[in-house]
């Protein structure tokens, strides 16, 4: 109950501002309603009371943000991303191909080049018929609210609704999710993945491994920057020694799979599901817009880098001092701490989660340009590094013992499909 009283308190002060800077009526009525949701949760230790009024509170307040309702002017344009977007669906549902496509609304106009990949065009093919790709990012906030309420319950515990709290109403978040831009999709596909097999292993469950599977390609189809989660995800399982038998109708065949196997064929063929007729029809076109990008940088050197802050305060340009090399520094850096990552280790799944963001950040902190909005990206997970071996089925308090109960649950219950 604790930390569920917590989450609410940090909702509150953190939404609660001036009634002149712009929120919907929808905020003033949710916390108005706070002193009595707080008071129950605290008297009647009703946890699931504050996870309900979070998940609401973060889904109303954002719509009202987004569409406008009462007592504020709908949200504004801030990025080009789903802009951009949209009209690829446009061209795509038509029958062209948006990799090679001059696009008329980016910005500039002009740029013949679509940064992001098909796992993207199918995330917001419904809500493109349906006349509002915008709302996605409202709908994705709702699914990693909805994932932490969840995980609340699996745990037992109270500590993810206080998590609730915080995603549910940080402002930078709220706006990412109402901006225009697509980085709260892609961190509630990475969430959701995550989620997924830390209850895949906790479970043994086949059928939510290759959910799993699935949702981890989605994310990988969505956006470039997920990549330096996958190889962690698939070290920790291999790690695990966790085998599966496929025969049909649960009848052992004496042929096991392993769990990372099924897992990465699982990923990667949806990737290559997705990728694979845009790259046949135009694979220039396919790899310009993946790789290689504009021929010019859109953005000069700014945002959360260390080369912004080494211009804003030695004013020292890293594109005059580096030149060609600067594009490969945070790769190169991603790639050195996934090795070190991987050396290190990965048996438990906070590990896998923990390096992931590691090499994330390491990556995007040594970009040339930064935006906040990525942050949006890897929010959902890094909330989750702290329930993510309670999450697996791991004990805390010996890690060594943890995994080897859980070697022993996924052994027991090889067969298992459920």
């Amino acid at each position: 109950m604790e930390a569920a009283a917590i989450g609410l308190a940090v909702a509150f002060f953190t939404l609660a501002g001036c009634p002149c800077d712009g929120r919907p009526m929808i905020s003033v009525i949710l916390l108005l309603l706070w002193p009595l949701v707080f008071a129950a949760v605290v008297l009647k230790r009703w946890v699931w009371l504050a996870a309900a009024y979070l998940l609401v509170l973060g889904v109303l307040v954002r719509l009202g943000i987004l569409q406008g309702w009462t007592g504020v002017p709908a949200a504004g344009v801030a990025s080009d991303v789903l802009t951009v977007i949209q009209e690829a669906l446009g061209v795509a549902v038509r029958g062209g191909n948006p990799y090679t496509h001059a696009f008329e609304n980016s910005v500039p106009p002009g740029i013949q080049a679509f940064a992001y990949p098909p796992g993207s065009l199918l995330y917001y093919l419904p809500s493109y018929l349906l006349g509002n790709i915008r709302v996605m990012e409202v709908v994705a906030a709702g699914v990693v609210l909805a994932g932490l309420a969840l995980a609340a319950g699996v745990m037992r515990s109270g500590w993810p609704v206080a998590v609730m709290g915080l995603y549910a109403a940080a402002p930078p978040l709220m706006t990412l999710s109402t901006d225009n831009s697509n980085d709260t999709s892609a961190g509630a596909l990475l969430f959701a993945a995550a989620l997924a097999l830390l209850l895949a292993q906790r479970r043994a469950s086949t059928r939510l491994l290759v959910l799993a599977g699935l949702l981890m390609g989605w994310a990988l189809s969505f956006k470039i920057y997920v990549v330096p989660f996958w190889p962690f995800f698939v070290a920790c399982l291999a790690a695990g020694r966790w085998t599966l038998d496929l025969s049909v109708g649960g009848r052992g065949s004496g042929r096991r799979v392993p769990a990372w196997l099924l897992y990465a064929a699982v990923s990667v063929g949806f990737v290559a599901l997705v990728s694979l007729p845009y790259f046949l029809r135009a694979p220039m076109g396919f790899v310009r817009s993946m790789v290689i990008g504009p021929v010019n940088p859109l953005h000069p050197i700014g945002g959360w880098n260390v080369w912004a802050l080494l211009y804003a305060w030695l004013q020292w340009d890293a594109d005059i001092g580096l030149g060609a090399v600067l594009k490969a520094v945070g790769v190169s850096l991603m790639g050195v701490v996934t090795l070190a990552g991987l050396l290190a280790g990965v048996r438990r799944p906070s590990r896998a989660l923990l390096f992931g963001a590691l090499a994330w950040f390491a990556a995007m902190f040594f970009a040339r340009w930064t935006s906040y909005a990525y942050f949006a990206g890897i929010a959902p997970v890094v909330l989750l590094i702290p329930f993510a071996d309670r999450l697996a089925g791991l004990r805390e308090e010996d890690p060594q013992r943890g995994q080897e109960g859980q070697d022993r649950g996924h052994a027991e219950r090889a067969g298992a499909d459920g």
